[in-house]
């Protein structure tokens, strides 16, 4: 390159090889983002069709990866944190799913190893899929299954609205838990409408 009057070519030399290891290691933590995204989906999608085998696969790797990269913007890369932000709220997402279908507890942000915006997001995605799995319960007359998601999803929502929320977007997902509760109470009445049962009170 051209000699500059106030700026060393050496010295640009350095800048250049550093922006361009930044710029390799940032196409890579996005690619590990990608692979937990997918795996996440995969877990999910697994776990709604009783598939266990296939969500025991992927579960155990999708925690080393969402460690790796945790780790990696946390420690070494701070000023690519945002981009992994997406995967890890995808993480928490398919690991609200598997603990509750699994154990029938919530997990908490500790125990996933996760900043509390990722996991307070992730858990409020993971109703709209605790959802699905108890409409695909109700389609073969497992109604109490949709009773306790409906308690689940009244807890998830209670707790939300009591952190009063003064970012927009968390609030809006507030409201997306909110909505998905009262679909899944309609969903229940017409069921058992159709049945000729009673409505159960909530407890």
């Amino acid at each position: 390159m051209k000699k500059g009057k106030y700026l060393k070519p050496e010295y640009v030399n350095q800048l250049k090889n550093t922006f361009r290891q930044l710029e390799d290691k940032r196409d890579e933590l996005l690619q590990l983002g990608r692979t937990i995204n997918k795996n996440s989906k995969t877990i999910i999608y697994s776990l709604i069709r009783d598939d266990w085998e296939e969500a025991e696969k992927y579960i155990q790797e999708n925690r080393q990866l969402a460690k790796q990269l945790l780790e990696e913007v946390t420690t070494r890369y701070p000023q690519y944190y945002n981009n992994a932000f997406i995967p890890l709220q995808e993480y928490v997402e398919a690991e609200v799913v598997y603990h509750y279908l699994k154990e029938k507890r919530l997990p908490t942000h500790e125990e996933l190893g996760v900043p509390e915006e990722a996991y307070v997001t992730g858990l409020m995605d993971a109703a709209g899929e605790l959802l699905r799995k108890a409409v695909e319960e109700m389609i073969k007359d497992n109604i109490d299954f949709a009773w306790e998601v409906r308690q689940v999803l009244e807890d998830i929502y209670l707790a939300m609205l009591s952190l009063n929320f003064k970012n927009f977007d968390y609030r809006k997902k507030v409201d997306y838990v909110g909505g998905i509760l009262n679909r899944l109470i309609d969903y229940i009445f017409q069921k058992q409408t159709r049945r000729g049962e009673n409505i159960k009170s909530s407890e």
